[in-house]
């Protein structure tokens, strides 16, 4: 009996993370469906989401 295909490779795991971090996104996770995957974004990064507005304000 032979295994069946991987619904996700590393290499798409890769893009997936690289992307993500470009973004700004801290935290994600991917739902791995049988015909799609599912990228759920979280809180955007500190350092990439600019500076806080009320500490401009003063």
């Amino acid at each position: 009996m032979t295994q069946a295909r991987a619904s996700l490779k590393q290499s798409d795991l890769t893009r997936y993370a690289k992307a993500m971090r470009a973004a700004g996104i801290a935290e994600w996770r991917i739902e791995i469906l049988p015909s799609k995957h599912v990228i759920i974004a979280g809180k955007v990064d500190d350092a990439a989401a600019g500076p806080d507005p009320d500490e401009l304000l003063k």
